[in-house]
């Protein structure tokens, strides 16, 4: 077949903007999938947590491998997921259909600065604990040069893994209840009707040096009491939230976290295992 010089620059002119079209939608922000491969020495560990009120059932992403089931709201995954040392992409997405809210069909990205390539920074032999927080409907901030896409996001906090003595629970207490900050905590021994710790002015998604700290108390089945104030009241109070039968076995480790909301009484608290 002869062509003119016009049709075959119009071929020409084609062929290449398919290409362009094909390159410029395919998805360069998650990367080819990396397992954990190299030595355990140079691993990180990952446990992931769906502290999110209102979200879906998320399935979570490294370097754009799944790890672990979906998770409900309230639940964390029962392992932790190693990964290499590093520059680290983590990721959550619904496990069916759209996340809906302000990101709608996006998935939820860490993101330390301007883009998603802005990963997370593992360090080998540390391990984290990687809770999504916030609701969907939260609006994305207004401020110039904002990377924050709004609705919920990662929240990721080092975890100091020696455990306590087999008499001994080892608890720290963090508030991801979007609407109330700050939450006191109160661990009532049922029994005694006595608090066994108190963890007072938790404020919202505050997870700084103080708030990491873990406190030794004996193992046993607490009532978990939230307070919407920034301490524990000595007197008799009724409580924002109540938790029964909450069991803190001798020789683990525990984060316990304030979770719902307070607006439609689904102020709550979750518990976390990691040992």
């Amino acid at each position: 077949m002869k062509y003119t010089w016009n049709q075959l620059s119009a071929v020409v002119a084609a062929a290449f903007l398919s290409t362009a079209l094909f390159t410029a939608c395919q998805d360069t922000d998650y990367p080819d999938p990396q397992p954990a491969t190299g030595p355990s020495t140079n691993q990180a560990r990952f446990l992931f947590v769906n502290a999110a009120p209102g979200v879906p059932a998320l399935n979570f992403f490294i370097e754009n491998n799944q790890v672990g089931q979906a998770l409900q709201f309230g639940q964390s995954a029962s392992a932790y997921a190693p990964a290499q040392a590093g520059s680290i992409q983590l990721r959550a997405r619904a496990a069916s259909g759209q996340l809906g809210g302000v990101l709608g069909s996006n998935d939820i990205v860490f993101r330390a600065g301007a883009t998603n390539q802005n990963n997370f920074s593992a360090n080998a032999n540390t391990s984290y604990t990687v809770f999504v927080t916030d609701t969907l409907n939260r609006p994305r901030p207004t401020t110039a040069n904002a990377t924050n896409l709004g609705g919920p996001q990662f929240v990721v906090v080092t975890d100091t893994l020696t455990a306590p003595d087999a008499n001994t629970a080892r608890v720290r207490v963090f508030n991801f209840a979007p609407d109330v900050s700050p939450v006191s905590v109160r661990l009532l021994n049922p029994t005694t009707n006595q608090g066994a710790a108190t963890f007072p002015n938790r404020a919202y998604s505050n997870v700084s040096a103080t708030n990491l700290r873990y406190t030794n108390i004996p193992a046993g089945t607490y009532t978990v009491q939230v307070y919407t104030q920034a301490s524990v009241p000595s007197a008799p109070t009724t409580p924002a939230s109540t938790t029964a039968n909450v069991t803190l076995a001798g020789g683990k480790i525990y984060t316990i976290y304030a979770a719902g909301l307070l607006r439609n009484r689904s102020l709550s608290v979750g518990t976390v295992l990691h040992n």
